[in-house]
């Protein structure tokens, strides 16, 4: 459906270790789905970039535009940015002939006059992302000769299909809701209302019918936590909740190189101590890695993706690691092969 895209790469990578062993892309890969359209970036759910697939793109947008923008006039009143209209309406037009680049963008809002050239960058950043919300521009194709990795902006309909994916041919706001439950339960085990309303973005108002409804029919159970999950109502699809917990697997823990927005440090706030160990001391925010190690599921250290000169011309990747507790030698010999996995990907 979507995962969170604010840092590009790392969320590609990300995206590739969701796919079957057996079949995992490559940088290039991820990237080459990117610019030919079968993936898209946009600012979706909560006022952020997300990778989004082209049929849930509108639908997702049209459930969750609204409330992104009245958080995003709070930041607009507070740069007294004033009526942003005609630069949206600008940003439009630029790309009506085809995928233009930020600056490029940018340089015809000003030639315009619709983007004074001393304003703040908020003002160009805010008329960007008002016309991604109202569905007019999203992630476009590399300039021509560049890089795969090179971003622009395309008209909307160019590269989404029309309809409401899942939806049809309407929009339904309650049938929306219902089809966003059904596609985070699954790839996420159990949830409380609460860890989809962060999520999502939507109110716990907008989020209980559906959930009463799947409740009603079958598709849900809800159950109580225990543990550090005590006083909090889970909800699953039945397969989930009958299959309980997962046995421990012999040999070394899986050990993962999660980027700093992955879907399974982002999905849960109410239920955060399933993901991140409550005795654990995370490090100041200055100097810390920004990205997440995972062993066995729980976060144990934090980790910095490697810059390009760091990657080598043997194909190896050089991974800095800042653990939050004593890893066990079996953990380090774990991290040895996901930084292989690592570097295979980005070779």
């Amino acid at each position: 459906m979507a995962v969170q895209g604010q840092e590009l790469q790392p969320a590609l990578w990300g995206v590739s270790r969701r796919v079957s062993p057996d079949a995992r892309p490559g940088r290039a890969a991820t990237n080459a789905a990117l610019a030919a359209g079968d993936l898209l970036r946009t600012h979706l759910l909560r006022p952020t970039w997300h990778l989004v697939r082209p049929d849930d793109a509108r639908w997702l947008l049209e459930l969750t535009a609204p409330r992104i923008a009245r958080l995003m006039a709070s930041t607009e009143r507070a740069w007294k940015l004033g009526d942003l209209g005609p630069g949206i309406d600008a940003v439009a037009a630029a790309v009506a002939d085809g995928p233009r680049t930020r600056p490029q963008i940018r340089a015809e809002l000003v030639d315009l006059g619709v983007l004074d050239p001393g304003a703040p960058g908020i003002a160009f950043t805010q008329m960007l992302m008002h016309a991604e919300l109202r569905r007019l521009v999203i992630s476009g194709p590399p300039p021509e000769g560049t890089p795969l990795q090179h971003q622009s902006y395309a008209a909307f309909d160019d590269r989404v299909p029309a309809g409401y994916g899942p939806l049809g041919e309407r929009f339904d706001a309650e049938a929306a809701v219902v089809e966003l439950w059904r596609r985070y339960l699954p790839g996420r085990a159990f949830a409380t209302l609460g860890d989809v309303r962060h999520w999502s973005g939507l109110t716990a108002g907008d989020l209980k019918p559906a959930l009463a409804a799947l409740t009603d029919a079958g598709e849900v159970v809800q159950l109580p936590g225990g543990g550090d999950l005590e006083g909090l109502t889970l909800a699953a699809t039945p397969a989930a909740a009958e299959a309980g917990p997962a046995a421990a697997a012999d040999g070394p823990p899986p050990v993962d190189l999660l980027q700093a927005y992955d879907e399974l440090l982002i999905s849960y706030r109410e239920t955060r101590p399933v993901v991140f160990d409550p005795a654990l001391q995370l490090p100041d925010r200055a100097g810390a890695y920004v990205h997440c190690v995972a062993v066995d599921g729980v976060v144990a250290a934090r980790w910095r993706w490697p810059a390009p000169s760091a990657r080598g011309g043997n194909g190896g990747a050089d991974v800095d690691v800042q653990w939050l507790r004593d890893p066990a030698p079996r953990e380090v010999a774990a991290l040895d092969v996901a930084v292989a996995d690592l570097a295979a990907y980005l070779d």
